[in-house]
């Protein structure tokens, strides 16, 4: 029984102690800066999102720009027409508006069966004369006076001539000013002072004047 410890002692004495290697027990070190596989997936899914992006929005603003021009025509104001200056007497007048102005003035404001002043009639009795186109039958027997008379009928105030034989008869401003005017188109009066300076019937004059055509 000695002899066989004896060798039982000797041969594990013999054997090389193994200690394990720096290599088997240490670990695979993962380095800290790098990125789970699920967190990179995601930040390139960004940047390609990030890359699409400018191109998008570019195209989306100039979508709406691209729509209104198709959309919206350009506006050219239409140029006003250029009249020739018109001097009825001692009055000049540069436009039609101008002359309605005017016209319009006295007929709404002068005294009702009054006659016009020698100003007023140097330039009314020249409008008459010279571009009303009924003129010659409306002056008839000559002009003794102008006044401004309401309307028998459509009991509005308008232009009259006195004529030397007593009789009356009305007449259109407006007429006048559409034929020293060429081209130019009245507006319908805003006022309720005389259809366009006497239209559409005349006045019964003082001495038994006749009643006129209108115009």
């Amino acid at each position: 029984r000695r002899t066989t410890t004896r060798r039982a002692a000797i041969i594990m004495a013999e054997e090389p102690t193994v200690e394990p290697t720096e290599e088997a027990t240490t670990e695979t070190e993962t380095p800290a800066d790098a990125p789970v596989v699920g967190e990179k997936r995601k930040a390139d899914d960004a940047k390609a999102d990030d890359a699409d992006a400018p191109a998008d929005a570019d195209a989306d603003a100039d979508e709406p720009d691209a729509k209104k021009q198709a959309t919206e025509p350009e506006t050219t104001e239409p140029e006003k027409p250029k009249y020739a200056p018109v001097k009825l007497g001692p009055k000049t007048f540069e436009t039609p508006e101008d002359m309605v102005k005017y016209f319009s003035w006295i007929l709404n404001n002068m005294t009702i069966n009054q006659d016009m002043n020698d100003y007023e009639r140097m330039v009314v009795e020249p409008c008459l004369r010279t571009a009303h186109p009924d003129a010659e039958k409306k002056i008839g027997s000559g002009i003794k006076a102008f006044q401004i008379r309401t309307h028998p009928e459509h009991e509005t105030r308008c232009y009259t001539v006195i004529r030397t034989d007593g009789t009356t008869e009305d007449f259109s401003y407006r007429k006048c000013v559409e034929v020293l005017f060429p081209g130019y188109t009245p507006n319908a009066p805003k006022n309720s002072g005389g259809r366009g300076g006497g239209r559409g019937g005349g006045g019964r004059g003082r001495g038994g004047g006749g009643r006129g055509r209108g115009g």
